[in-house]
């Protein structure tokens, strides 16, 4: 990865530019090739945009950047988020906001990229996708005996407080996820059955945990979903709290 740097007072203090190749991001296929290439450093939030990204989409996703939890923007920053967006109303992954990487491999190469399309910059929605997507940078840099606890808090929360039947997720995207590991929970035993139960698990847990700040950071997010959820929202905020010493809360832009 090549760079232009900046100097203060002949000191080194970051690359003004930054210049990542296919060799940077190996999760790179054709249909995510437009996330390689030429990106500039916004001074204000520190992020790195594409060089094509509207000043109007810098000023707004840095603005929102700098009031998240300093945990999440601790792991972009850490982690070398790169950020793009797009007039389209859904991201190449069909979504109105994503994170890219390869988060099965050490830190230093999980190389991530964030993409907000149209639907996802709209001032009613930006900051808690922001919160949701940067979340997955928090954990992604977790420790799996952190992540493990935090997951077993999750099932025991399910199966003694509320009981899975009846059991309401935060969001219908947290839910859909829950849903999908109960259905392998009860599946009939075949080849692979079990590591597909413990990725679906896995998988719930992480976007469950993700839409879980973004309420707590956000409280009209998904409000018209008519969810009852508060008691289950303030236990995940206690094992948040517990296994990963995070309490999130939106901060003042100016901080």
């Amino acid at each position: 990865m090549s760079s232009n740097t900046v100097y203060v007072g002949g000191e080194s203090i970051a690359p003004a530019v930054r210049n990542v190749t296919w060799t940077d991001r190996p999760w790179v296929r054709r249909q995510y090739q437009q996330f390689c290439g030429r990106f500039e450093l916004y001074e204000t939030s520190g992020l790195y945009f594409d060089a094509q990204t509207p000043e109007h989409d810098r000023q707004l996703i840095s603005l929102n950047f700098l009031k998240l939890p300093t945990p999440l923007c601790k792991a972009a920053l850490y982690l070398g988020l790169t950020v793009s967006t797009t007039k389209n109303p859904s991201t190449a992954s069909g979504n109105h906001s994503a994170v890219y990487g390869d988060w099965e491999r050490p830190h230093a190469q999980i190389s991530p990229h964030l993409e907000m399309s149209a639907a996802s910059l709209n001032s009613a929605v930006s900051l808690p996708h922001l919160v949701h997507e940067c979340c997955h940078l928090f954990w992604a840099v977790q420790s799996k005996a952190a992540k493990l606890a935090y997951i077993q808090r999750l099932v025991v929360l399910v199966e003694e407080r509320f009981g899975a039947a009846n059991f309401v997720e935060v969001s219908k995207y947290a839910q859909d996820y829950f849903d999908e590991w109960r259905k392998l929970i009860d599946a009939p035993p075949e080849f692979g059955i079990a590591s597909r139960r413990i990725r679906a698990l896995e998988k719930w847990a992480m976007e469950s945990f993700c839409e879980s700040v973004a309420k707590a950071c956000c409280p009209s997010y998904k409000e018209g979903e008519m969810r009852s959820t508060e008691y289950l929202l303030e236990a995940r905020l206690l094992a948040m709290k517990a296994e990963f010493h995070f309490e999130p809360a939106l901060r003042a832009a100016s901080q």
